[in-house]
């Protein structure tokens, strides 16, 4: 069992979930509660549409690992399709995966009279299909496609939640002339934040790749501009990540009794962010940059937290 969990990579489909259930129980519904409006996406669809979003993922993840495997031996990482699942398997649950997912997303957008949603599902089937045989290949194309993929993960909760909102609120809001575009707005912030972060991800991973890259003729950022440049590109992306969060904070929220962003943003993202840099800069070819990817991975579990602060400001500030 364990070879299988490895091969959807199952600690990654575990933080999926988290981040939808985040976005949705405090993110959208306190804000929703200010204005005393409920949640009408129901919390079994909504369940499903957490599913979906994890069956996709693990299909990805095994599509990739069928067509990386060259590539894996040469970096010394741990290969598992050819050796420990055999090649055969791992494409049939990569079809079966993904098959359950689109079914599970065409099942909740006709629940929502959206059965067009069901697209999103089949986009993504084929975005990451492609990214595993051809697009990551090519010159920053499969990394700004992996960090979209991973910025529609929060954003699907909103999505899925304002249809049936619209529908229940309809005359509220005609007669006050608003919407619900505003939970577009604050979890686009994590949105934002998702997309940068797996943008830097994506480049972490080709420094430390550069091996494999070289043997597959694969055109990564440091094939293409050298590893040096690379080290400025990702230094300078951790530099725009740190000043937006606390410009994002500066617009949505900036409550004057809030004490907690500024340290929880200077301790918990900020400093892993600074010391990432410096590893960054620091690094050689060959480096396992272990304390590196650890670093990497608190900051951006820490940004995706962050919204247990946001829920508490706003259920004791009142914004």
């Amino acid at each position: 069992m364990n070879k299988y969990l490895k091969l959807v990579r199952f600690p990654n489909l575990i933080i999926i979930a988290f981040i939808q259930i985040v976005m949705r129980y405090f993110i959208v519904e306190p804000i929703l509660g200010i204005n005393r409006i409920k949640l009408q996406f129901s919390d079994i669809n909504f369940a499903i549409l957490v599913l979906a979003t994890v069956y996709m993922a693990a299909a990805g993840y095994i599509i990739n690992d069928y067509f990386d495997t060259k590539a894996d031996r040469f970096n010394k990482k741990d290969v598992v399709v050819g050796r420990l699942v055999k090649r055969r398997i791992a494409l049939l649950m990569h079809q079966i995966f993904m098959g359950i997912s689109i079914l599970l997303g065409g099942y909740i957008s006709y629940k929502i009279g959206h059965w067009q949603f069901v697209l999103i599902f089949f986009m993504a089937g084929g975005l990451l299909w492609f990214y595993s045989t051809s697009y990551k290949y090519y010159f920053l194309l499969g990394s700004f496609l992996m960090a979209m993929v991973s910025a529609a993960i929060p954003f699907l909760v909103v999505i899925y939640e304002i249809p049936p909102l619209n529908n229940t609120y309809a005359d509220i809001l005609l007669a006050s002339k608003t919407n619900f575009n505003y939970l577009l707005y604050w979890v686009g912030a994590f949105s934002f934040f998702s997309f940068f972060g797996a943008l830097i991800g994506q480049f972490i991973r080709d420094l430390i790749s550069t091996k494999g890259d070289r043997e597959i003729k694969r055109k990564s950022l440091p094939m293409v501009i050298g590893l040096k440049w690379t080290k400025l590109v990702i230094v300078f992306l951790l530099v725009i990540l740190s000043v937006s969060v606390f410009g994002v904070w500066y617009q949505f929220l900036n409550a004057p009794m809030d004490k907690i962003t500024p340290w929880y943003f200077a301790v918990l993202i900020i400093l892993p962010f600074l010391l990432l840099a410096y590893k960054v800069i620091k690094y050689s070819e060959g480096d396992k940059f272990k304390l590196g990817l650890f670093l990497f991975r608190f900051a951006i579990l820490s940004g995706i937290s962050y919204a247990f602060v946001v829920n508490y400001i706003l259920e004791n500030y009142k914004i």
